[in-house]
């Protein structure tokens, strides 16, 4: 039986702690560093150090100091793997840091190949999620995604891929959910407050922008009770083209999500009737929602289902 070493029963110590109290086992990697003797060590601390410091706590700067010092590390080989998963984990917390220019410079000592650039691209997608930056984790994902597609089934980098995806699968899905209802609830506000303007446009508009929300939160059926109730203002107050329009492009996007293209098709012809007719002031901004319009239904189309 191979007994832990120091290092071995610290790290374990630390790992626990930081389930509890990750600010205080943080603040450990100094005991940890003292007691590391292999590079396996190092791998392991610069692992927990970046998990740690940018992943948890976003504490960027002093993970940074500690990865330079880990970097000279007298167990450390600076050609070997171990040297270029430590410039790969600077450079994530340099982005996250927002100094990109040092982030591509310590990315270009850690990648060789096309593995460790799909590593460091699902890293970074990794720890930017995992820190509210989804916007700024998606060209990284992109990359990934790009990349993995040319590796061999074999390498390691693609089962680890996998699972690093499924987990921020679970970790998004919350959140868009929340992200779903919050959006429907603000519409909803939105429109009882316009509901009480005693102009008809005003109250049409906030229809159309509670559809809108009720789209994104892939809500079509109700969606499609909106555009019933816009086209009775419609009809009471005797609506030109442009209200038309808008009305019969929601009812066009929500047949659409709901795979029914016949009539989808339908309220496209009448959005395309509609725009020739709309006054001169307005074509410029009907004509590019009848684009954009034109081109969803087409997606949707090309969608399998």
């Amino acid at each position: 039986m191979v007994l832990p070493s120091p290092f071995e029963r610290l790290l374990q110590n630390v790992a626990q702690q930081a389930n509890q109290d990750p600010l205080g086992a943080f603040q450990r990697l100094d005991e940890l560093y003292g007691k590391s003797l292999t590079e396996h060590d190092v791998l392991q601390l610069a692992a927990l150090s970046v998990h740690l410091g940018t992943t948890g706590l976003g504490r960027y700067d002093e993970t940074i100091a500690f990865q330079h010092r880990l970097q000279k590390h007298p167990a450390l080989n600076a050609e070997s793997e171990v040297a270029r998963s430590i410039w790969r984990g600077l450079a994530v917390t340099l982005l996250c840091a927002n100094r990109r220019e040092a982030a591509m410079e310590a990315a270009a000592k850690g990648v060789v190949g096309p593995t460790d650039a799909c590593r460091l691209a699902i890293m970074t997608a990794q720890t930017l999620l995992v820190r509210g930056r989804g916007a700024e984790a998606m060209p990284h994902l992109a990359q990934a995604t790009k990349l993995v597609a040319d590796l061999p089934a074999t390498d390691e980098v693609v089962g680890n891929m996998a699972m690093i995806a499924s987990n921020l699968m679970r970790l998004v899905e919350p959140q868009v959910r929340l992200s779903q209802d919050l959006i429907v609830a603000v519409a909803e506000a939105n429109r009882a407050a316009w509901a009480r303007h005693p102009e008809w446009r005003a109250r049409h508009r906030a229809l159309y922008q509670h559809g809108q929300a009720l789209l994104l939160a892939a809500r079509p059926t109700a969606t499609l009770a909106i555009v019933q109730a816009m086209m009775e203002i419609e009809d009471q107050h005797e609506a030109g083209p442009l209200e038309r329009f808008f009305t019969a492009a929601l009812a066009c996007r929500a047949q659409g999500v709901r795979g029914q293209f016949k009539i989808a098709a339908g309220a496209l012809e009448a959005c395309q009737d509609f725009a020739k007719r709309v006054e001169e002031a307005n074509r410029q901004q009907v004509g590019v929602a009848l684009t954009e319009l034109e081109q969803v239904l087409a997606q949707l189309r090309e969608t399998p289902r």
